[in-house]
């Protein structure tokens, strides 16, 4: 099936995310962070781009980020991920592809665009969980870049002078954000069904349907999320687990 063309950007700017292929780790200790940041200031210069604000997870990256009137993404991302993937699977000893496709990019053509993508790159880790909110725990963001100004890689002139300076970027990040940017949950791809049942029967160490019915409810709702947060969909669990679609629902939204 033919690839859909990009939506390009008049302003060559991208909010652009980077997911781990089956929602596998992009990075598993400090080093593979440090890695990472190695290689995007590297090709930073290299690909001559500027950088607005990212945010590494551990099995996604978002950039914010404006390409050059020569450059372009496809080139900026052909080097860092085939830098990153080598990298990482000689340092663990694995094969096959790191990433999941090359990237997905969404286009950033206005500064109301460009500050709500900003918010909702460095409110990830609150997000997920990972501290209460934006600088109070997680490192590996550019926010740390803005409260500092001391930046190693990202450009905070450019949105210090939009915004009228660190006030006004503290006052943005001091309420929850709401925006709906380029998220990892929306652009997950449907596992494959044997994929599914692989991920379903390691994940709850059982070799067959039948067994997975004979779960207690409490491990069986425990292990459907947990199974949902891999990829697996509702119907596939509905289909694979012999579960009711209305159960695994009910399950999900209590979760």
């Amino acid at each position: 099936m033919p690839r859909h063309a990009r939506k390009k950007s008049s302003t060559n700017t991208y909010h652009v995310v980077v997911k781990g292929a089956d929602n596998q780790l992009l990075f598993e200790d400090p080093k593979d962070y440090e890695k990472y940041l190695e290689l995007l200031i590297y090709y930073k210069e290299r690909c001559k781009f500027e950088l607005f604000a990212y945010c590494i997870m551990s099995n996604h990256v978002h950039l914010l980020l404006r390409h050059s009137q020569d450059g372009s993404l496809e080139s900026i991302f052909r080097h860092l991920n085939t830098a990153y993937s080598t990298w990482f699977n000689m340092k663990y000893n694995r094969t096959g592809y790191l990433q999941d496709g090359r990237y997905y990019s969404e286009p950033v053509e206005d500064e109301r665009y460009l500050i709500s993508a900003l918010r909702y790159i460095h409110f990830n880790p609150s997000k997920a969980g990972l501290e209460t909110a934006p600088g109070v725990a997680y490192p590996w963001s550019s926010y740390y870049e803005y409260i500092s100004f001391r930046p190693i890689i990202t450009d905070i002139s450019f949105i210090y002078n939009i915004l009228g300076g660190k006030e006004q970027f503290l006052l943005l990040h001091s309420i929850p954000a709401k925006e709906h940017c380029l998220d990892i949950e929306q652009i997950r791809k449907r596992i494959p069904d044997d994929v599914a049942k692989d991920i379903i029967f390691n994940t709850c160490e059982c070799n067959s349907v039948a067994d997975f019915q004979k779960l207690t409810l409490s491990d069986r709702d425990k292990y459907l999320v947990s199974i949902h947060k891999k990829g697996v969909s509702i119907r596939q669990l509905n289909r694979l687990t012999g579960t009711p679609r209305g159960v695994i629902e009910r399950i999900l939204r209590r979760s």
